[in-house]
């Protein structure tokens, strides 16, 4: 199933689901990345989120 990536605007054969938009009706749209760009912006995929997560886009912080 091809979607279009939310950073990049290109289509993708492998989306990621990584957050919900909230819209006025229902629960919401599913925010999907391309591979390279889940990795550029370090966010987490939806599958990898604790229980009870919003569906808000989480990023990974990491400190040196």
């Amino acid at each position: 199933m091809t979607k279009i990536c939310r950073e990049c605007d290109e289509p993708t054969i492998e989306p990621i689901p990584v957050g919900l938009e909230p819209t006025l009706s229902c629960g919401g749209r599913v925010i999907y990345l391309c591979p390279p760009c889940l990795l550029d912006l370090g966010i987490v995929p939806l599958s990898q989120q604790p229980k009870g997560s919003l569906g808000y886009v989480p990023i990974e912080v990491t400190t040196s």
